[in-house]
């Protein structure tokens, strides 16, 4: 934990602004783990050292997907405030976190969980999203006001034959999130979300729900060069569904969601692929499928785009930051040049991941400034 120390202590609290604050509202690390064991450890570990230390008080995760170019990186997200107007409240238990936000306008929820102790992925699956659940009504937040959802799925495209059925760990996830968003009407479309393979660590999903008060201001985007996720043929679907479901399932998410926070639209952009309509395009080419991503992205953050998802603004979105996930460690040198060139190097980094398709190399997630 020498460099998860050290990369706290690199974290500025205050804003420039003296007229507001900031606070730490989530924390999550990138490194290698041996086993689950060695997962856990870790992550027991890890909420440890959070906990020792109040204003790193925040939902925490541990995710089993190594930086190629370090042994550890830590992402922290940080929220600027106004100390009269706003209230924190931070709950923890042993496999989850959670942080309320309450201000004059809007609420936030930002949670983290994860169960890694289960003999089968599908266990540990059903038991986060249990957590998830739990954490959603105690809070009075509802499933259709998730609006970024992050799901770290050990071994994703591993497929297994259960009761002579192929069940594979992504298609098992996307069974068991239908049946759980089941209970909710998505009236303002699904969240924006990525689905991506670790390498340890069970099932670990993190997500913030935003509630208005006073106004409406959340719009799923759409992105004309792909086929919406939700709305997939079964011809690119892998396996078969679980017993609990009746036919298998599409990944519920949107391309990209926007939202009004304060006087910033946010702009989450979804885990996104060298994928045109719903095909897999240039197989096996790692720069090419890199460039079809960046074009793929910069179109749905073109004002063109935005128009046409009733998102009216005059100003183009501006890079907040970015992640990139590599299937072959190999293939760093030319993503990391191609990354730099396009979107600079201090706003992203790469971390070494399986994807959930097998002829994918690389996936892109992202956030905008509107």
């Amino acid at each position: 934990m020498t460099q998860l120390h050290s990369c706290l202590n690199q974290i500025s609290y205050n804003s420039t602004d003296k007229k507001t604050k900031r606070r730490i509202i989530k924390i999550t690390v990138f490194t290698l783990c041996k086993d689950n064991v060695d997962y856990l450890q870790k992550l027991n570990l890890l909420k440890e050292t959070v906990l020792q230390t109040e204003e790193y008080y925040a939902p925490v995760a541990l995710v089993c997907q190594p930086p190629i170019d370090c042994e550890t990186i830590i992402e922290v997200w940080a929220f600027d405030y106004i100390a009269s107007e706003t209230t924190f409240t931070f709950t923890h238990g042993d496999q989850s976190s959670v942080l309320r936000i309450e201000c004059p306008d809007f609420s936030y929820l930002i949670t983290s969980q994860y169960a890694a102790i289960h003999n089968t992925f599908k266990e540990n699956t059903r038991d986060t999203f249990s957590q998830l659940d739990s954490t959603l009504r105690s809070n009075g937040f509802d499933y259709s006001e998730i609006v970024r959802q992050w799901n770290y799925i050990e071994d994703i495209v591993l497929l297994d034959t259960i009761s002579n059925k192929q069940l594979q760990n992504y298609q098992t996830f996307n069974d068991l999130r239908s049946l759980f968003y089941e209970k909710s009407d998505f009236i303002n479309g699904y969240p924006s979300a990525t689905g991506i393979g670790t390498v340890h660590g069970g099932c670990t999903i993190e997500a913030i729900a935003f509630k208005e008060k006073r106004t409406t201001s959340v719009i799923p985007v759409t992105n004309s060069f792909q086929v919406d996720a939700h709305s997939y043929s079964t011809t690119v679907l892998v396996g078969n569904a679980i017993q609990e479901i009746k036919k298998i399932s599409t990944p519920k998410f949107e391309r990209g969601k926007y939202m009004q926070s304060g006087n910033d639209g946010l702009l989450f952009i979804s885990g996104t692929a060298s994928i045109i309509g719903e095909k897999t395009v240039f197989t096996d080419d790692i720069t090419q499928q890199t460039l079809t991503t960046f074009r793929n992205i910069d179109h749905l953050v073109s004002l063109e785009n935005l128009n046409k998802n009733k998102i009216f603004v005059t100003s183009q979105p501006q890079l907040l930051n970015y992640r990139v996930y590599l299937k072959n460690e190999s293939d760093y040198p030319v993503v990391k040049s191609l990354c730099d060139d396009h979107y600079g190097s201090d706003k992203g980094f790469i971390v070494n991941a399986d994807i959930c398709r097998s002829n994918l190399l690389v996936e892109i997630e992202a956030n905008y400034i509107v």
